[in-house]
C-alpha cells in the first residue's frame, strides 16, 4: 500500500482533476481538511474532504463534517474512513456526520454502518434553484430597495470585518466556521449586499461563485430592529444584482444551515425540495 497524503494549498493542483474543484477549493480555508491515499505507484484510490465544526467554541462539542469521500472499492474506502476518524479524533471530535449523494462515491452504506454509523436516506440541507426561477417569484417584484442596502464590492475591508465580527457576535444563526478569518474577495462583489446605517454594518448576504460557476448562498444573517426587512431587501437587492452579472439558467445553492433559513425557503420556495440524499451520523468517533 502507498502513502497518506494530507491535501494543502500547496499540492492541491496534483489532485484536482481526480478529486474534483468543487471539493478541493476549500482546502486552504482554517477548518477544513483533505487526505487522499495512494497506491504503490502513487494512483489516487481514495479521498476524503471534511469540516472541523465548533473547534474553537469552548461551549458546543466539536464535530466534522465529511464534505467529500470517494475511493475505488469498499476496502479503500473503509482504510480512508478509519483514517479520517483517527485525524478527527485528534481534534477531540466527540462526533461526525455527513450527506452524500447515493451512489455518489461508488461507496456502499455497507462501509459506514461497520463503521458504526446512523444510515437514513433524507431530504439534503442544499437546495438548487436558477436566477430564473427565482425573478418569477413575487418577491422580486417587490419596490425599490432602501439606499441603505449596498453591493460588497462598494465596502471597505476595514468595515467589512467589523460587521463580519458584530454578526458573528449578535447572531443566533449557525454561520459558515471561518467567515471570521476568509477574506472578503471570496465573496462574489457586485452580488453579495449588505446593511449600513448610522455608519455600521448590520446585516450581510453574502455569496460565493463555485468553480462550476454556481452561485453559492453562504451568509445570510441581520440584527436590529429591522432585520427581517433587512433580511428581505439584501435578498431582493442581491436577486436583482445577479441577474444583471449573470444568465438566467445560473443555478443558486442555498445552504439550510439551519430552521430559520428552511422556514423562509418553505415559505418563498415551497415547491423547491432539496435533493436525497444519504445521512449518516456517528456519536463517539
Amino acid at each position: 500500500m502507498g502513502d497518506i497524503i494530507e491535501l494543502t494549498e500547496d499540492n492541491l493542483e496534483q489532485y484536482n482533476d481526480l478529486i474534483g474543484g468543487e471539493e478541493t477549493e476549500n482546502i486552504g480555508r482554517e477548518y477544513y481538511r483533505g487526505i487522499v491515499m495512494t497506491d504503490d505507484k502513487g494512483k489516487v484510490i481514495a479521498s476524503a474532504i471534511w469540516e472541523m465544526i465548533h473547534l474553537d467554541d469552548d461551549e458546543k462539542d466539536t464535530e466534522a463534517r465529511l464534505v467529500s469521500m470517494h475511493a475505488e472499492d469498499d476496502d479503500k474506502a473503509g482504510r480512508i474512513l478509519e483514517e479520517f476518524r483517527n485525524r478527527i479524533r485528534e481534534e477531540d471530535a466527540v462526533s461526525c456526520f455527513f450527506e452524500l449523494k447515493p451512489d455518489e462515491s461508488g461507496i456502499t452504506q455497507k462501509v459506514f454502518e461497520k463503521a458504526g454509523f446512523d444510515i437514513s436516506e433524507t431530504e439534503g440541507s442544499e437546495i438548487v434553484v436558477t436566477l430564473k426561477e427565482l425573478n418569477e417569484k413575487t418577491f422580486s417584484r417587490s419596490g425599490k430597495t432602501p439606499p441603505y442596502i449596498r453591493e460588497l464590492g462598494s465596502l471597505m475591508v476595514r468595515p467589512f470585518r467589523r460587521g463580519v465580527m458584530d454578526c458573528i457576535f449578535h447572531s443566533r444563526r449557525e454561520l459558515m466556521e471561518d467567515l471570521g478569518t476568509i477574506s472578503m474577495s471570496w465573496f462574489e462583489q457586485q452580488v453579495s449586499s449588505y446593511v449600513e446605517t448610522d455608519d455600521r454594518v448590520s446585516g450581510f448576504l453574502l455569496i460565493h461563485k463555485t468553480p462550476s460557476d454556481r452561485l453559492r448562498l453562504e451568509v445570510f444573517t441581520a440584527s436590529g430592529g429591522d432585520a427581517k426587512k433587512d433580511l428581505f431587501s439584501m435578498m431582493v437587492f442581491s436577486l436583482r444584482q445577479a441577474l444583471k452579472y449573470y444568465p438566467e439558467d445560473t443555478e443558486v445553492v442555498i445552504c439550510r444551515r439551519d430552521s430559520d433559513i428552511k422556514n423562509l425557503t418553505d415559505y418563498l420556495l415551497p415547491e423547491v425540495k432539496g435533493m436525497k440524499v444519504i445521512y449518516g451520523r456517528k456519536e463517539g468517533v
